[in-house]
């Protein structure tokens, strides 16, 4: 064999060979070194895996069927080499050996690659796929190429043999490889899970996305797609992975430093986009076939063109391929852009939520220096009354131990662009410091501009939190594109270079006034970047304002205060919107640049080709060109498109990122962390505080820029040793606002630690486990039994017994489905005192060995506080567990209690030991006990309910049989099909109606017909180089006429783009203003059942849609299908009927796979939508719920629930995004096949000069490409009007009567608070039993009743009642006029209640009292006075309440106590003719209760006053009694008359009083 046979070709894959024999032995004991995990990353090795058994994971019978037929095509190649090596010369013999070679061992590894064992089939398969790619190569160049050059074949000789060869090859080497499947990797091998679609799928199969096929067609066949018909989420997608192994790069915590978070990802997400990077390089160069084509097509076409040695078809070849080639390398990209975005937005929602529930959210405001300065310069000289005692709820987020975040990395956060109160406020109503007028014509003090901005500080974390999880999250989206400006401009120079060889010099002209004109896109684009930070603020202030007004919806339905509500939250929304206006003004003038900046270029481009250089504008010449300068003012369109899109995803990750970079860590560690000296030793298995100074801010820090007038400067102070008893109930009582309940918040960690000795330390251990009941209670949105089991197993007896402890298993009777009744967002199904022991059962249902009980009696009826009392603080559950149980019941606790700590008014302990140490120290007690003491009960529980309460667990119906009628939150409806014709309508007439959709539909005809005639002169104008003999050109001429339509078309799109967003505007402001005005008019039944979630999501997301997303794609599918219409008629006339042929098949196939898609696609989008709510919903429940997770250690399981709740998300995103890369690959295929079959028609079967042809190809260059936008665009309209639709059915639901004129009232009604009830019933729902059943009674003006009965009777129910808050029968007369016939908002303002749990508003206390600037400071200071304020604090105390005081969301920096008072005064200012108290002063003191009480004679000494109440002292001197049980009055009148009555149940409360005496005196007898 000659020396010069090893230097053929042909020898190549021979070689490839040799390599693969190295590899597989290298393959056979490589595995088994130390080497094995290096080696791992390149060759799989899970061969032997486990799961490699399971049938899910074996090669498919496909994978064995190809392999087959590639054996088989190996032994045929076998015969076919052996044949050419018998009839081959001796010249040839030499090779066809080698040849012979390389197929026999092609042969072996492909039987092997069959039939032999898991450690060779793959890699055998993956070499054999290799080397035949080769191979094929090798036979492509020799073969095929020379016929492209019109040259002979270099193995022709060889004939059909060779040819069959050939075709083999191509079918082994390259078809087969790239149908079979692929085989599953799992990222943990362990655990691998059902893979994914794509993860199996061949090559072909994923670059035409055929692998969602399925799950299209089924769609298609199907009226909907449900969600577990979607195709699986990978493994590599799952959150749960994504977290394991991003947090180490972008967590900053995790990592000990501050990280920025756009570094991170970068970091993280390098693979992704190292392929993104690739893919767009290769479509880039790729993007030239088109002008290329056209260039030599036009140039073989134009009279005496030069000769190209290249023949025609191969560029009509390249013009049908190219655009197919580019659109999978622009689908790669895209897919993994995707990819990334929805790993992202999942990697970023779970460490939100982590660094929720890690930190005091308080410190999470990064706060600028300026307002930090002007704040303090305003305090000096600002007097210093100090605000409340702050006693948190749920939603108080303070640090066991600060743990800040190094500053290992420098990192530069600009401060506009960071959460700061100041610029974005959350108080729903307005401050008053608006100074607006009183009713006396008085004016507000106003504030100085330093307070003001501290008045903007109060934060709604959990609306601001869940912006982050809508707005700035889909901000995202185009932040992907982060390199996209970096490719562009590399596109940019390719054009340019290209314009150079086909225009010489001239071209840099056109660079050149491009040059000069790049400063103004610099300008704008930092316009934008401040309106959209301003636009991104104003948004914050709205949806956390309509945040908060969903979390007080109740309050202010039961006030009346829906208009003014209203009024505001459009305030801001105008705020905002005109911001929007002017970001889209901004985006509309970048637009037209865009279209100008190229317009110029190619204008001066071509007037100094003319003019200048003197050179003729032939058709090959400008139709190239012209394709260049389309393509450049594409990429110029895309580069203006992705900056701002690129700059508001950079605002909103620095704004997450500054989050997450903010933050004072809360840490379990205690007594460790402490500084308690080797001298005093503590018992780690000890609850004790020894030596400890605890307050709500850090000491010695300001507060960041509070002043002290606004900073909350409550101590809890412990001095020498308090060591709570193990294993026994401790009692911690005191008066309000005593501390109480920051005591177990500083055990919990909730509060700063400063030991006041060097002894000074505390302790609370957790590995016995920690429980916690709130006395603000906090459920779940599922059933009672799920908020009990709290994620412990369910023993069923354990579970019966508790519930019988606490007093429940009546209440579960009286439900249909039980304990598997759903409580609803909130607990809304249960009163307030079924809240408190599903809280209290929790607890005591845990095995925690430390039990936290927040004053949980001061919600209870008397018989059910001393059932509770007895059965449950006394049972055999909480035997020899640790107790620490905060209430003002001390009497009622005092036989179970075996340490009492009692605390002063001052934060500091008054005495440790029993009930009669307590009384004989602290005073505030003795005072409180002896008001306690007229009115506790003490008796025994009645025996029959004691019968009830023991009755057998078996009666009740099985849990599997009521489970359906249990269930209150209603699923999410989605609709099916296309968008309802309803809710186009709805939109397009917020917009203008028919007659302005006319208008632009007229302009954008004439806009297009200028772009058709432009193209069509260019063709005119190149075709007058081809008259022979030549004639004079009047190139000025023609280059006016070209300039003059382009700039018109120019024009016409700006003012119809303008004109389209003022109406999208209006269509936003409208359908907003309808959407509150809707939430808030509706039914409280309603509000019940529907998650606050999906009303943020409608206000935040559905909104965002509305403003940004859906007007771009409506004008776009306008402009669109008027364009397409215009250039299909254009390539029909120029190109002749037969190209109708081909055009009516694409537009068909076109239609067709559009249809599919979008009828697979808005199922999806559904979905998505409706997944995003559980999300947001279980942030939402987290962040009200942080110190219960914290206190139970249950962040695990909530960050579980958020990672099942994510994956859920995003497998319909995943596949969202995926089917939009099914469809664009199908429709550039189509516009593609399209674009060559007209093209080879043209050049072959027909006679046209060269610019009729450029004319028809360019037109059809701009119909391929516009065919798929045409089809995508027109799915995002419908996509996107699911957010109308969504909308729209908020706007459907089942609403309150509106005001009528019939129902105005006399102005001067009313005029007394005379009240009659006759037969009155009521029921939540109309389809619901009733709940009060036929009470009558009446009430003289001034007169009070009071109502008494067990938890769940139906005492707030009358309250409803009568606001008319739910579905009543009866008649109720007020004043005169039945209430049946006043209108809502007249009735409500004229009737105050008093909730048991009031709610308040994020911002100060002024704002809470005077929401509308209706009074003055003056009025304000005497309500409070009133109220019982200052019975709760000395008038020099430090640490009281001022009515510049802050309030967090939700009044959680106060107690349950002080929420009250403030109700209270809320009411007093109201000046109602009735007022309803319904447990105003549960939670209050017994001596300041009795002090409110006496205050409330006097101010509400005119009004009708219905008291709900347990306290018997509360109404004692009622003028009526009504006691309810299940619904009806069983009992009703005076308090004396009651007494005197034998068998009276009221009477048996107050015989069995300890202080009957003085109850009976207070009677009057």
């Amino acid at each position: 064999m000659s020396r010069t046979v090893f230097e053929d070709v042909r020898c190549i894959p021979l070689y490839t060979s040799f390599l693969s024999v190295i590899l597989l032995v290298l393959h056979s004991f490589v595995p088994q070194t130390r080497l094995k995990k290096y080696y791992a990353r390149v060759v799989d090795l899970t061969y032997d895996a486990k799961f490699r058994d399971d049938p899910i994971f074996r090669e498919s019978f496909l994978t064995r069927l190809l392999q087959s037929t590639r054996l088989l095509c190996c032994l045929a190649l076998v015969a076919l080499s052996a044949s050419l090596l018998v009839t081959s010369s001796r010249t040839g013999r030499d090779v066809n050996i080698v040849l012979l070679s390389f197929f026999i061992y092609s042969t072996i590894i492909s039987f092997v690659s069959v039939g032999g064992s898991k450690k060779w089939r793959s890699i055998t398969s993956a070499h054999l796929s290799f080397s035949h790619l080769v191979a094929f190569g090798v036979y492509v160049a020799r073969d095929l190429a020379p016929l492209a050059l019109a040259r002979e074949s270099a193995d022709s000789s060889e004939g059909a043999v060779g040819w069959a060869r050939f075709i083999l090859l191509g079918v082994t080497g390259l078809l087969i490889p790239g149908i079979l499947p692929h085989k599953y990797y799992p990222v943990d091998p362990e655990n691998p899970s059902e893979p994914a679609p794509h993860q199996t799928a061949s090559y072909v199969t994923w670059a035409f996305f055929d692998f969602l096929d399925p799950v299209v067609y089924r769609a298609f066949r199907s009226s909907s797609l449900t969600f577990d018909e979607l195709p699986v989420l990978a493994d590599d997608d799952q959150s749960k992975y994504l977290a394991q192994t991003s947090f180490a790069v972008v967590d900053p915590v995790t990592r000990g430093g501050k990280r920025n978070l756009v570094w991170g990802f970068l970091v993280y997400f390098r693979k992704q986009y190292f392929i993104m990077f690739i893919a767009a390089v290769l479509q880039s160069i790729n993007e030239f076939a088109l002008p290329i084509a056209t260039n030599r097509i036009l140039a073989y076409l134009e009279p005496g063109g030069q000769v190209d040695s290249i023949k025609p078809w191969v560029w009509i070849l390249w013009l049908g391929t190219g655009p197919i080639i580019g659109s999978i390398c622009f689908q790669i990209y895209l897919y993994v852009q995707t990819q990334t975005l929805v790993r992202l937005q999942a990697i970023l929602t779970q460490i939100i939520l982590i660094h929720s529930m890690r930190v005091r959210l308080a410190t999470t405001i990064v706060v600028d220096p300026k307002d930090a300065a002007a704040a303090k310069a305003s305090a000096s000289s600002a007097p210093t009354p100090a605000p409340a005692s702050a006693v948190v709820s749920e939603t108080n987020t303070p640090a066991m131990e600060t743990v800040s975040l190094p500053d290992q990395e420098t990192e530069s956060i600009d401060n506009d662009t960071t959460i700061r109160g100041s610029e974005s406020t959350t108080t729903l109503l307005p401050s008053s410091s608006s100074a607006k007028s009183t009713g006396d014509g008085t004016k507000k003090d106003t504030e100085s501009k330093p307070e003001k901005k501290e008045a903007e500080k109060s934060e709604d974390y959990i609306g601001k939190i869940n912006n982050f999880l809508t707005t700035d999250s889909h901000q995202l989206l185009i932040g992907q594109d982060w390199m996209q400006p970096g490719l562009v401009a590399i596109r940019i120079a390719m054009c340019m270079a290209f314009l150079y060889l086909i225009l010489g010099w001239s071209a840099l002209v056109g660079m050149g006034a491009m040059v000069i004109f790049l400063p103004i896109p610099g300008y704008i684009g930092k316009l934008m970047i401040k309106f959209q930070k301003d636009k991104m603020k104003k948004s914050d202030t709205r949806i956390t304002a309509v945040s908060q007004m969903m979390n007080v919806i109740r309050m202010i339905k039961l006030f009346a205060w829906e208009s003014k509500v209203e009024e505001q939250i459009a305030e801001k929304r105008n705020e905002e919107l005109k911001y929007h206006l002017r970001n889209e003004m901004t985006e509309i003038a970048t637009w037209s640049l865009n279209a100008f900046f190229p317009a110029v270029t190619m204008i001066s481009t071509y007037a100094t080709y003319t003019l200048v250089m003197k050179q003729e504008l032939t058709a090959s010449k400008m139709f190239s060109s012209m394709v260049v300068f389309n393509s450049f003012e594409g990429h110029l369109q895309r580069l203006f498109f992705f900056l701002p899109g690129i700059l508001r995803a950079k605002v909103s990750i620095d704004r997450i990122g500054a989050f997450l970079n903010s933050g004072e860590l809360y840490s379990e560690t205690t007594a460790a962390a402490t500084l308690a000296s080797e001298t005093a030793p503590i018992d780690k298995s000890s609850v004790l505080i020894r030596d400890a100074v605890f307050t709500w801010d850090k000491i010695g820090s300001s507060s960041g820029t509070a002043t002290p007038s606004r900073r909350r400067n409550f101590k809890l102070q412990i001095d020498g040793d308090l060591t709570f008893r193990p294993g026994v109930v401790n009692l911690i009582c005191g008066p309000t606002a005593s501390g109480k309940t920051s005591l177990l918040m500083a055990l919990l960690g909730e509060m700063y630690f400063q030991p006041s000795l060097p002894t000074g330390t505390y302790n609370l251990p957790r590995d016995g486990g920690v429980a916690y009941a709130a006395q603000e209670t906090w459920v779940l949105n599922e059933t009672i039994r799920e908020n009990i089991l709290f994620g412990s197993p369910y023993d069923k007896e354990r579970f019966d017994k508790v519930v019988y402890q606490c007093g429940l298993k009546r209440d579960l009777s009286l439900f249909d489905a039980g304990d598997m009744t759903e409580v609803g967002e909130k607990g809304i199904t249960l009163s307030g005192g079924q809240k408190a022991r599903i809280t209290l059962a929790r607890a005591v249902y845990s095995q925690a060995q430390v039990v936290l009980l927040d004053d949980v009696l001061s919600a209870l009826d008397v018989h059910t506080a001393q059932w509770v009392a007895q059965k449950c603080l006394g049972g055999d559950i909480l035997k020899g567990r640790t107790v620490l149980l905060v209430t003002h019941n001390v009497l009622l606790c005092e036989p179970i209690a075996d340490y009492v700590i009692s605390i002063g008014q001052d934060g500091k302990i008054v005495s440790k030991g029993t009930i009669s140490d307590a009384l004989k120290k602290n005073a505030k007690l003795r005072e409180e006990v002896k008001a306690e003491e007229k009115a506790e009960v003490e008796a025994k529980v009645d025996a029959v309910a004691d019968a009830d309460e023991l009755a057998d667990p078996g009666a009740e119906a099985p849990a599997e049989d009521k489970k359906d009628s249990g269930k209150l939150i209603v699923a999410e409806e989605m609709a099916v099909g296309h968008v309802s014709w309803e809710a186009a309508k709805l939109y397009g007439g917020q917009m203008g109606g028919p007659v302005f959709f006319a208008l632009i539909m007229l302009a954008l005809f004439v806009e297009g017909l200028t772009a058709v005639f432009q193209k069509w002169f260019l063709g005119y104008w190149s075709s007058r180089y081809e008259i022979r003999p030549p004639v004079p050109i009047p190139i000025e001429l023609y280059l006016g006429i070209y300039s003059s339509f382009y700039f018109v078309e120019l024009l016409f799109g700006t003012v119809i783009q303008m004109v389209f967003i003022l109406g999208a505007i209006r269509a936003s402001r409208s359908l907003h203003a309808k959407l509150v005005k809707s939430v808030l008019n509706a039914t409280l039944r309603w509000l019940d059942t529907v998650p606050i979630s999906r009303v943020i999501s409608r206000c935040s997301q559905d909104c965002l849609t509305i403003d940004s997303g859906l007007p771009g794609m409506l004008i776009g599918i306008l402009f669109l299908t008027t364009r397409l219409f215009l250039y299909f008629i254009g390539v029909i006339v120029s190109a002749g009927w037969p190209s109708l042929i081909p055009g009516v098949f694409v537009a068909v196939s076109g239609v067709i796979c559009g249809q599919i898609y979008i009828k697979a696609q808005l199922p999806v989008k559904r979905h998505m939508s409706n997944l995003k709510s559980p999300v947001l919903s279980h942030v939402g429940a987290a962040l009200h719920g942080l110190v219960s997770i914290r206190a139970y250690g249950a962040q695990g399981a909530f960050e579980a629930e958020s990672l099942r709740r994510i994956d859920r998300f995003s497998r319909a995103a995943r596949t969202q995004w995926n089917f939009n890369r099914w469809i664009a690959v199908r429709m550039d295929t189509l516009g593609a096949i399209f674009s060559g079959i007209v093209a080879a028609y043209l050049v072959y079967g027909r006679d046209l000069n060269s610019g009729s042809v450029g004319f028809t190809l360019s037109l059809i260059s701009a119909f391929s490409s516009m065919l798929l936008g045409w089809v995508r665009v027109l799915n995002e309209v419908e996509v996107q009007g699911n957010s109308v639709e969504r909308i729209r059915d908020f706007l459907l639901i089942e609403h309150e009567p509106e005001p009528q004129e019939s129902g105005k009232t006399p102005a001067y009604w009313p005029s007394t608070g005379e009240l009659h009830v006759e037969k009155l019933s009521a029921r939540y729902s109309a389809d619901s039993p009733e709940v009060l059943k036929n009470i009558s009674f009446s009430l003289a003006p001034g007169q009070r009743m009071g109502i008494v009965g067990r938890t769940g009777a139906g005492k707030s129910t009358v309250a409803l009642a009568l606001l008319r808050a739910i579905p009543t029968t009866g008649s109720v007369v007020y004043d005169g006029i039945d209430i049946a016939q006043i209108n809502l908002n007249i009735l409500r303002s004229n009737i105050t209640i008093i909730p048991q749990h009031p709610e308040l508003l994020a911002g100060n206390l002024r704002d809470n009292l005077d929401p509308f600037s209706e009074h003055d400071d003056a009025t304000l200071n005497d309500a409070l006075r009133a109220a019982g304020l200052y019975h709760t604090q000395s008038d020099d105390a430090e640490g009281g309440i001022t009515l510049d005081t802050d309030v967090q969301s939700g009044g959680s920096n106060f107690s349950q106590g002080q929420r009250q008072i403030v109700a209270l005064a809320r009411a007093i200012l109201r000046r109602s003719k009735i007022v309803i108290l319904d447990e105003a002063t549960a939670a209050i003191d017994y001596a300041t209760d009795h002090a409110i009480q006496e205050s409330l004679r006097t101010e509400f000494k005119e009004a009708t006053v219905i008291t709900v109440a347990h306290r018997l002292q509360t109404i004692m001197q009622s003028d009526k009694i009504m006691v309810l049980d299940a619904g009806s009055a069983v009992e009703l009148d005076s308090p004396k008359a009651l007494l005197q009555k034998e068998g009276s149940f009221f009477k048996s409360l107050v015989d069995e009083s300890s202080d009957k005496d003085a109850l009976y005196k207070s009677a009057g007898l």
